[in-house]
């Protein structure tokens, strides 16, 4: 990490050489935004990387690529017996995918798109934790995180399908926690405010507008300043935090 830096600007972070020698960790929305950064910094760190998408992510940086469609309860087992074939273990899972959803005010929003939105965001991460846990219990040893976000723990209007998506990981997250906890393994969720991700595009101008105005730090986050988080509650290191909720949030007003 420099030492120096201007007001306001983004540090940069130099990896931590072999702190994931050897371990293997699954990463979801492999293809883009903040799971691809994070792809990058676990290979850096010494990780056996399984990157997953919709489509196989073509990273550079993954020991496997897989196609997953996270709302399919049978392409998370397939997924799951590769990796038993493959490494016949998992010590860490990172759940990045997700999808914005309708913003619509809630008279208007498209029954398809909360359907989709939940399906993706919320039921995605519950199949992905049936067929992850059970990997890690025969380790007595795992690390779960899993993308919520600051609108999960606070509501964001016209965005009801996003919000409720990312509040039921939080408790999805709690809940599990609890179940595992006796078998070394730690679940938590990170709760992001706004991130250089191609999901800000997804917002209207207004939108996004309105959001920054939120944030004291006045800028959106960085891909790299969320693997920083990420990667240290997927180590080791993190083992007596579980069932936890870290705002990422530039200091986002409450209000």
């Amino acid at each position: 990490m420099t030492q120096e830096t201007p007001a306001g600007a983004v540090l940069e972070f130099e990896p931590w050489a072999g702190r994931f020698s050897e371990r293997v960790v699954l990463v979801t929305g492999a293809a883009g935004g903040l799971g691809a950064q994070a792809v990058q910094r676990l290979h850096s760190e010494g990780a056996i990387v399984i990157a997953t998408d919709i489509r196989s992510p073509d990273t550079g940086h993954a020991a496997l690529s897989l196609e997953l469609d996270v709302a399919d309860p049978e392409a998370w087992a397939q997924a799951a017996q590769r990796i038993r074939d493959a490494y016949g273990r998992l010590d860490g899972a990172l759940f990045c995918h997700g999808i914005q959803g309708p913003e619509h005010t809630i008279q208007d929003v498209p029954i398809a798109g909360w359907k989709k939105t939940l399906e993706i965001n919320l039921d995605g991460c519950f199949y992905g934790l049936q067929m992850v846990v059970p990997l890690m219990r025969q380790e007595n040893y795992g690390r779960i995180v899993m993308l919520s976000s600051i609108a999960g723990r606070e509501g964001n209007e016209n965005m009801s399908a996003y919000a409720v998506s990312k509040a039921g990981l939080i408790t999805l997250a709690k809940t599990v926690a609890k179940e595992t906890a006796r078998y070394g393994i730690t679940i938590n969720c990170i709760a992001p405010s706004m991130f250089n991700t191609r999901l800000l595009e997804d917002l209207s101008a207004e939108r996004n507008a309105a959001l920054l105005a939120r944030v004291p730090m006045q800028r959106v986050g960085e891909p790299q300043e969320f693997s920083a988080l990420a990667l240290w509650l997927l180590s080791p290191e993190a083992s007596y935090m579980t069932g936890q909720v870290l705002d990422l949030s530039g200091g986002r007003n409450t209000a």
